[in-house]
């Protein structure tokens, strides 16, 4: 590439060593990168609340959350000003919610996420520490930008995503975990980063994108240089320009160190 305005990486499996932790040398070649007029931002699909808790000692120019359904990008008073929003509405929801019960059954575990915060009727220690609301459903009042169900059944979740029109969700499995993702069909990563291109200005082929899974596929295709991580899926490597180290060798941090100075 000749020219690198925008770092982008996701979190899990990328940014995040296994452990979730972030390691002091990726911090550092980030900050690098950054006074050197690079932009570094965050794409995950964790919910914002369940992915800022983590970057202690980063400080993202740009964030994606929610799976591509919600951007913020930093202003030069160092607040955060939201560019890009994408959901369900109340109603969409309360329809998937129930033809996800009627299909998979009543027991089965839900998360719901969107911009106030995160929602499950999972067990109370299934997701570790209390980031989330334990809640069961049946009366749940509130629009989702994302919504995560344990099942790794692809008709199913497609008989519950055509309950408020297929071609309307954007669905997809997660390679380490038995979950399916749903996200309205504008809540993508790749979208939220056409916005961030046009709010910035900055154009998608001076952007490089980290990732390593199914999900991260469009992001590395859509920005001018996409990085697998060594760790990544089959299906990301084959798609990505590059393959870097794996997350626990820090391989985000020897990219930006070996190419950015």
């Amino acid at each position: 590439m000749e020219h690198i305005s925008l770092i982008l990486s996701d979190l899990d499996g990328t940014l995040f060593r296994n452990d979730k932790s972030v390691s002091n040398h990726t911090k550092e070649e980030i900050v690098k990168a950054q006074q050197k007029g690079i932009l570094f931002g965050i794409s995950t699909s964790r919910a914002l609340v369940n992915a800022v808790k983590f970057l202690d000692g980063i400080n993202p120019d740009v964030i994606i959350s929610n799976g591509g359904a919600l951007a913020f990008i930093r202003t030069r008073d160092g607040s955060q000003k939201k560019i890009y929003d994408s959901e369900f509405t109340q109603e969409e929801t309360s329809i998937l919610i129930n033809k996800t019960f009627e299909v998979l059954g009543k027991e089965t575990v839900i998360s719901i996420d969107n911009e106030k915060g995160l929602y499950s009727n999972a067990g109370e220690d299934d997701f570790g520490d209390k980031f989330w609301t334990k809640v069961d459903f049946t009366h749940f009042l509130e629009p989702a930008m994302k919504i995560c169900i344990q099942t790794q059944d692809k008709n199913a979740v497609e008989k519950i995503a055509s309950s408020v029109g297929i071609e309307n969700v954007d669905y997809l499995p997660f390679s380490d975990i038995p979950w399916y993702k749903l996200t309205n069909k504008n809540a993508t990563k790749e979208k939220a980063i056409l916005a961030v291109s046009k709010t910035l200005e900055i154009p998608t082929e001076n952007m490089v994108a980290f990732g390593d899974d199914f999900n991260d596929i469009g992001m590395l295709k859509l920005c001018g240089k996409g990085i697998a991580m060594g760790n990544a899926i089959q299906e990301v490597k084959d798609c990505a320009d590059e393959i870097c180290l794996s997350n626990e060798e820090d391989g985000l941090a020897n990219w930006i160190e070996k190419n950015c100075f």
